[in-house]
């Protein structure tokens, strides 16, 4: 028994001598120490080096997964890396690189960091964060570009990896690697994907409408959001812009899944604004909606946050009605309250067809939303600077868990849609330097880090188009774990899977800020699904698209 003690104590002490060992082990490596996390994770510029050298992701067709592989520098630093992924290959086909795109992350500073409310869902505060992406296939300009890049003695470099699984490929196993190279030397990392048996929509459930400003101050003055690039960015995000050229709208439709649009900007109401200007007629909103395609459909954005407008709520059920003879959708950022609860048509019908409520007024008016549900009302939720200290925030400076749980919770709470004010609002005034200035001024005052600001401007890197940020990524994931409930629903097992992401996002209030909780979440639900599309007879036709 003693021997079996002393033998014990001794296996211990070398283990403990090992660890202790390693750091300095990795200080006197010459080449680049690497290590990979998961796409949740954010890395700090002079974080300690991480262990893992594989990673295992699963995902369906039609899917994305993301992880983050480190670079860090030894003593000596290290000149000229660069980072490539091999092919993903398995017995049943080959993802090639056309479907895996890399980033370099570009890190910002925040001075001023957003309010701290306390509550339940706090800011990390000022710092050095990891945002702006920055891709390899951009040309890159002398301050700003992807690959090669140096580092400085013990400095970290993340590279963000996005696999898309092609619509076409077979469920199974895929296997490939990530090499890192310098003049100092290479390394390693391996990369596995596991395809599910099932394929998500072209077409998102969840809808959206993301507003791109225009820079009207400057001369000439920048029209971003009439740009076809930056259109198709937020479609590869699986997000819909608010605006779309009726020209672009047929191809968007056929190779992004576009669905909705916003018919035409028409000025209206707002925070603030109670003056609302009478409502389009009817001939005239045939005429605009005459210039789209059909399999878009369009609404008509009637006020913006005008609850505490009641003198304008006559003139707001006009342009409902005339909104719904054209054939449009009525859209209202407001809560339904009883009196817009009818439009004065005899029908019944909403002043709004589709109401759109920040998370704490699905709290304060929670009689008032599940009346709208229960005639049929649609709900969209929105998000804008820091109103309460409990929803997610979508300030740079919030945790990541922030963005990604929003696709569960409009689950959970019955939204089925989305709505966000701006993703550029470098544009507005504009922002100097926005690489490296995040703070968007409104009236004077500097708003929360990051409000607004989910793209970069893509001309700084030799972009065509805007630079997504890790933000936008998060968003998108939270788009597809909306739609694994959305399949299981048609799949008969709506019940079981909203129960079990209850268990992460009960409500606005009450939600969980753990990564790994709410990955293991997903996965138990495309587990599922997997299951009962292999037990079909014809898999690839499991009710999934549409």
């Amino acid at each position: 028994m003693n021997r079996y003690i002393s033998r014990r104590l001794w296996l211990l002490a070398a283990l403990g001598a090992f660890l202790a060992a390693e750091p300095l082990a990795l200080r006197a490596q010459s080449g680049p120490i690497v290590w990979i996390v998961p796409a949740l994770t954010r890395v700090a510029r002079d974080e300690a080096p991480g262990r893992a050298r594989e990673i295992a992701l699963w995902a369906g067709r039609g899917e994305y997964e993301s992880f983050q592989v480190v670079v860090r520098a030894p003593a000596g630093g290290l000149k000229n890396v660069s980072v490539a992924i091999s092919d993903l290959a398995g017995g049943r086909g080959r993802i090639s690189k056309a479907n895996l795109t890399l980033y370099r992350e570009h890190y910002v500073h925040i001075e001023r960091g957003s309010p701290d409310r306390g509550g339940t869902n706090r800011p990390l505060g000022p710092g050095w964060y990891p945002d702006a992406l920055i891709p390899f296939t951009a040309t890159g300009t002398r301050n700003l570009r992807a690959a090669p890049f140096d580092l400085a003695p013990f400095e970290n470099q993340p590279v963000w990896i996005d696999v898309f699984v092609p619509r076409d490929i077979g469920s199974g196993h895929y296997e490939g690697e990530v090499t890192v190279t310098s003049d100092q030397g290479k390394a390693t990392i391996a990369v596995e994907l596991n395809v599910w048996n099932f394929e998500l929509p072209l077409r998102p459930s969840l809808l959206s409408a993301f507003n791109v400003s225009n820079d009207t101050n400057s001369n000439p003055r920048v029209f971003y959001g009439d740009e076809k690039e930056n259109q198709e960015l937020l479609l590869r995000h699986k997000i819909m812009p608010v605006s779309v050229d009726p020209r672009y709208e047929r191809e968007f439709a056929q190779k992004f899944g576009l669905t909705t649009a916003r018919i035409e900007y028409f000025q209206h109401a707002s925070y603030g604004n109670c003056k609302q200007p009478p409502a389009p007629s009817v001939a005239d909103l045939l005429s605009l909606k005459a210039k789209h395609q059909p399999e878009v459909h369009l609404y008509l954005h009637l006020a913006d946050e005008v609850s505490e407008c009641p003198n304008i709520f006559p003139i707001l059920k006009q342009w409902a009605r005339n909104a719904r003879q054209a054939g449009l959708a009525p859209l209202l950022t407001a809560i339904p309250l009883p009196d817009l609860r009818d439009d004065g048509s005899g029908t019944g019908r909403s002043s709004a067809d589709i109401w759109v409520l920040l998370p704490k007024q699905f709290i304060s008016n929670s009689a008032d939303v599940a009346a709208a549900l229960k005639k049929g009302d649609r709900i969209w939720s929105y998000t804008a600077i820091v109103q309460d200290n409990f929803s997610p925030k979508w300030e740079i400076d919030f945790r990541p868990i922030n963005y990604r749980i929003y696709g569960f919770l409009n689950q959970s709470v019955g939204a089925t849609g989305l709505l966000y004010w701006s993703v550029n609002s470098w544009a507005i005034g504009p922002t100097k330097d926005p690489w490296n200035n995040i703070s968007y001024i409104e009236d004077g005052k500097p708003e929360p880090p990051g409000e607004g600001w989910l793209v970069y401007p893509g001309a700084a890197v030799g972009s065509g188009a805007f630079v997504p940020s890790m933000r936008l990524k998060w968003i998108r994931k939270s788009i597809e774990d909306y739609e694994y409930v959305e399949i299981l629903k048609k799949l008969g097992r709506g019940d079981w899977a909203l129960a079990l992401i209850k268990k992460v996002a009960t409500d606005w209030a009450h939600w969980s800020q753990d990564a790994e909780a709410v990955e293991s979440v997903r996965r138990q639900l495309g587990t599922e699904i997997d299951r009962i599309s292999s037990a079909e007879k014809t898999p690839r036709d499991s009710g999934t698209r549409h």
